[in-house]
């Protein structure tokens, strides 16, 4: 459910800094910025946490 709203969140910041960037105001803009990094950010570690690699925790022999 999360994980949906980060997609979510993700894609709305991107509709605001990109195709509606002439119409939106410029504190809006910043926002957007910053949750586009912030849901890339935890998009990043869903997908790290959600893989099974089971040689992962053997890396320091």
């Amino acid at each position: 459910m999360l994980m949906w709203g980060t997609v979510v969140a993700f894609l709305l910041s991107l509709a605001a800094v990109g195709p509606l960037r002439e119409i939106s105001p410029s504190w809006l803009q910043s926002g957007a910025e910053l949750m586009a990094v912030i849901s890339v950010f935890a998009l990043v570690c869903f997908l790290e946490s959600s893989s099974s690699n089971p040689d992962r925790g053997n890396s320091a022999s």
